[in-house]
């Protein structure tokens, strides 16, 4: 076999062997991105329903209450 067509073949399969490599990372990165938007919606299940709720919760914890709020005017 020509040298140019081992090395083409030798380059071919590198690629193929690095593009499954590449494919199961992302895969990966896929299913863990599912799994922590899954655990921050039970998180966010669990808030206070008012703001006296959660200052309390606040001053249970000993934790500093942020308040996030926009409009849309």
């Amino acid at each position: 076999m020509p040298l140019l067509i081992q090395k083409f073949i030798q380059k071919f399969i590198q690629k193929r062997i690095q593009n499954k490599s590449l494919k199961s990372r992302l895969a990966m990165l896929t299913v863990l991105a599912a799994m922590v938007l899954a655990f921050a919606a039970t998180a966010m299940a669990a808030e206070p329903a008012s703001f006296k709720e959660a200052l309390a919760q606040a001053k249970a914890e000993n934790k500093m209450l942020v308040i996030d709020f926009y409009t849309d005017w």
